[in-house]
């Protein structure tokens, strides 16, 4: 009895592994199509109205929601109270605190825009989020396949290397 509860254990514990991996592509998606929305807001609001700044943040923190969510908010919050930093410095830290699930490109891209957000007139910063979500809407596209193809593996994966332990134990 102590044997079959140990194997059904193992097997359960590999499996939440596999399911755990799953769950982070799933989140990847989510944190950028989330992002994505943000930009999306901004950009359009940079092209109509030219609101500033933190106004343009605040929008975005409530138009999305989750990690998304917590970063446009955190620029927001950082942009009303500058005190002596740059928007990139806040961009950054904003980028590190909120924990976004992102990949090496697409950290890379949402940096690249901190930079010039806040530096340039309303039609610059309004091209760099176009090509940011531009390149934005590439690295969804390939995590949305990464995500169809990977989670399958991993979850069988997960099931799998549970029993390949349960046989080689017992």
């Amino acid at each position: 009895m102590m044997r079959l509860m140990g194997a059904l254990l193992l097997t359960a514990g590999s499996s939440a592994l596999g399911w755990a991996a799953v769950r982070h592509l799933e989140d990847r998606v989510q944190d950028v199509e989330g992002v994505m929305a943000g930009l999306a807001l901004m950009e359009r609001e940079l092209g109509w109205r030219m609101s500033p700044l933190p106004e343009l943040f605040g929008q975005a923190a409530q138009a999305t929601r989750g990690r998304p969510a917590e970063f446009f908010s955190l620029c927001a919050q950082g942009t009303a109270h500058l005190e002596g930093r740059t928007l990139r410095s806040i961009w950054g830290q904003a980028l590190e605190i909120a924990q976004l699930r992102l990949e090496e490109e697409e950290r890379g891209c949402l940096e690249q825009l901190g930079t010039v957000l806040g530096r340039y007139d309303g039609e610059s910063q309004r091209q760099a989020l176009a090509h940011a979500l531009e390149r934005m809407e590439g690295c969804r596209n390939q995590a949305r396949e990464e995500r169809k193809r990977l989670g399958k593996v991993y979850a069988m994966l997960g099931v799998a290397a549970g029993l390949f332990l349960v046989i080689f134990l017992l």
